[in-house]
């Protein structure tokens, strides 16, 4: 790849992402059901499974805390936001990593699919609020509670995936 001085690339649109994710799960969800594979290839993905939900999980985890520090006046919000862009790769690298090694586990059941949606979706908002939040000194409040929900919407979609996915483990 070759990169001129003073030319940068546009990034794709918040909704291009959005929809990048949703044809990516929808993918998953049109494979998984035709993969039949060996009991070896099976825990190999098992185990991409579990690696990507420890890289992608355990960076929301981080992410995470640091806002929580900051609430309780132990970091500040320039903390929290380095924090969430030094994370940015390994969250979305495991989600990736969820989403390839998904397909090979079989179909996911329903409600476990649609936190998996629902987290990959609200990844790329949470990206947009990471850029505003990036933009301000002092956020205002309408800004901070929309990153509030953003978090407590991506806490619910992790838990629920996977508490789901170990259920799912122990009944199939």
């Amino acid at each position: 790849m070759v990169v001129e001085t003073g030319r940068h690339r546009r990034p794709a649109s918040p909704m291009g992402r959005a929809v990048l994710v949703a044809v990516c799960w929808l993918a998953v969800l049109a494979v998984s059901p035709y993969r039949h594979v060996s009991p070896r290839v099976h825990d190999m993905a098992l185990l991409v499974h579990l690696g990507s939900m420890v890289i992608g999980f355990g960076a929301v985890l981080t992410v995470d805390w640091f806002g929580l520090l900051w609430l309780a006046g132990r970091r500040t919000l320039t903390d929290v936001l380095n924090t969430a862009r030094g994370t940015h790769v390994p969250i979305w690298a495991g989600f990736a990593g969820l989403l390839a090694s998904g397909a090979l586990l079989g179909l996911p059941a329903g409600p476990k699919a649609f936190a998996v949606l629902v987290i990959g979706v609200n990844g790329v908002y949470a990206a947009v609020l990471l850029r505003e939040l990036s933009r301000h000194a002092t956020p205002p409040t309408s800004l901070l509670i929309r990153s509030g929900v953003a978090t407590l919407i991506s806490q619910a979609g992790w838990w629920t995936a996977l508490v789901l996915g170990y259920l799912n483990s122990r009944t199939g």
